[in-house]
């Protein structure tokens, strides 16, 4: 049996197992045994379905091709974010499912057995919305024994396998593609205990390759007096930007310069490392500052962690040790940047072997949950207000309830509101769970209803109802919204079910 572990990314995606001498190993491309990424992007059209690798290659000769990306950003959200050939809408899970059909056809490719489950990691800060829609796109894969796991945990995995020695507080900064977590976390032989945790979805990447897209069009305008705006040279705007950022930083390299033709237009373009530190600087200062609100949320400050982890792509920007190494007091060679494009691969594949079979030197792992859950009320000001039934940064599985009474003898249900909500710079970030309604068989006035909130091992929500008078549970309705949404999932399962994926 074969088990997986899955790093399902904004920009790029990878997939690893244990091999028989018990190390974390990843699965190779298909068409390249030397290709171990798989680029998270799509395009479906009158030839089929392509994902990856495959993709790039043909967007290189035809860059007008439409193309989905960075759809990860948008999981959760109910909603189209790409347009195929016959004007259908696809959904960001479904689009990430076919992400998961590629290399689960790449594992086919290269193993001899079966796979039996896997393990995918999502950001720490993902809410619930977010790690259910990443569930579904496993299912939508065909992925039916599935666990999710916080990003952050795998690379610290990763970092202390094998490791023996005294208990230490480790500090993760995950810089993505799209995404940024910061986390604080007890390592030690009995285990991993994640202490605090905090992030951005607006940090990673492609931010980054932003920047430098807005440098060339600010620069385009100012020497022809237009902006392009089309999408073709828009994409292929980005994934120059792109490769110019992997190029600044290379050691000893310190400047890009080429000749660009956008929009039939031609541009001298000249980026130096340091304009490019400058660009980002402002960037990398709000990642720290996250940082700091994840060691406070920890009761700790830079002198308590003993080691200090960079993992994703993007903390390899030479900017980011720099101020990490300025804030924290450390020197730079004294923060650790173990393989960050695979630490959290890897690290899924060593869980995955563990959490699944319950072997292979199993520890206690406890994870944390990112967002205040809770309810929405009446506050004493008349207006709407949250009650927080579990506080943000509580071990997981947690619980608690609360209980509310009907208003009327003749109501037959009661209807929450349920919130998940914390706070970041920019103010309180609040996420509506939605609405759920519960069934009472025999209503009278102040009818006791015992609700209860509870995240479970994976982080998501689980909401129930019961009778505190006889401790029997509450039927749960389905409202239209939820069947419409079911019936949706149904509908772009064929369409997948349809595709032939060309690799």
């Amino acid at each position: 049996m074969l088990y997986l572990g899955i790093d399902l990314g904004t920009t790029y995606s990878l997939v690893a197992h244990m091999n028989d001498h018990g190390q974390p190993t990843l699965f190779p491309d298909y068409h390249n045994a030397n290709e171990f990424r798989t680029p998270s992007v799509v395009h479906i059209g009158d030839e089929g379905c392509f994902v990856g690798s495959a993709l790039e290659e043909m967007l290189e000769d035809e860059p007008e091709l439409s193309q989905a990306r960075f759809f990860k950003l948008a999981m959760g959200e109910p909603e189209g974010v790409y347009r195929d050939h016959r004007q259908r809408h696809w959904w960001p899970q479904s689009l990430s499912a076919l992400v998961l059909k590629k290399i689960l056809n790449d594992v086919e490719a290269f193993a001899h057995d079966e796979v039996a489950g896997a393990l995918i990691t999502v950001p720490a800060n993902f809410n619930d919305a977010q790690r259910k829609a990443t569930r579904e796109a496993a299912q939508l894969a065909g992925l039916n024994r599935v666990k999710l796991l916080d990003e952050p945990v795998a690379a610290a995995t990763f970092y202390g396998y094998n490791r023996k020695g005294a208990e230490q507080t480790l500090f993760v900064y995950d810089l993505g593609g799209g995404t940024f977590d910061a986390t604080v976390l007890q390592v030690g032989d009995d285990g991993l205990y994640a202490l605090a945790t905090e992030g951005s979805n607006q940090h990673g990447g492609m931010r980054v390759d932003q920047f430098i897209m807005d440098f060339i069009l600010d620069e385009y305008h100012r020497q022809h007096g237009v902006r392009p705006s089309d999408e073709t040279t828009l994409m292929t705007l980005r994934r120059f930007a792109h490769d110019t950022k992997l190029t600044l930083v290379k050691p000893g390299k310190t400047k890009v310069a080429k000749t660009l033709v956008l929009a039939g237009k031609t541009l001298d373009f000249v980026l130096t490392r340091d304009l490019f530190h400058q660009m980002i600087d402002t960037f990398v200062d709000e990642t720290l500052a996250v940082c700091t609100r994840c060691l406070k949320a920890a009761g700790l400050e830079w002198s308590f962690i003993d080691t200090i982890l960079l993992t994703g792509g993007s903390s390899l920007l030479p900017l980011v040790p720099e101020k990490i190494s300025r804030a924290s007091g450390r020197p730079k060679d004294q923060l650790v940047c173990r393989q960050p494009h695979q630490a959290v691969a890897y690290g899924a594949a060593i869980l995955a072997a563990q959490q699944f079979t319950g072997g292979g030197g199993a520890k206690k792992l406890q994870s944390i949950c990112a967002y205040d859950l809770g309810i929405r009320v009446r506050g004493a000001d008349g207006q709407p207000a949250v009650k927080v039934l579990v506080n943000k940064n509580t071990p997981v599985p947690a619980a608690e309830s609360t209980t509310f009474y009907t208003n009327r003898a003749d109501q037959a249900r009661l209807i929450i509101e349920a919130v998940q909500q914390r706070e970041t710079d920019q103010g309180q970030e609040e996420s509506s769970l939605g609405f759920f309604a519960f069934t009472i068989d025999n209503p009278r006035a102040k009818y006791p209803v015992e609700i209860k909130l509870a995240y479970d091992l994976e982080g998501c929500v689980v909401i129930t109802a019961c009778d505190p008078e006889t401790g029997r549970q509450m039927q749960q309705e389905m409202d239209k919204d939820s069947q419409a949404m079911d019936r949706e999932l149904l509908e772009q399962q064929s369409w997948i079910n349809g595709l032939v994926i060309n690799q």
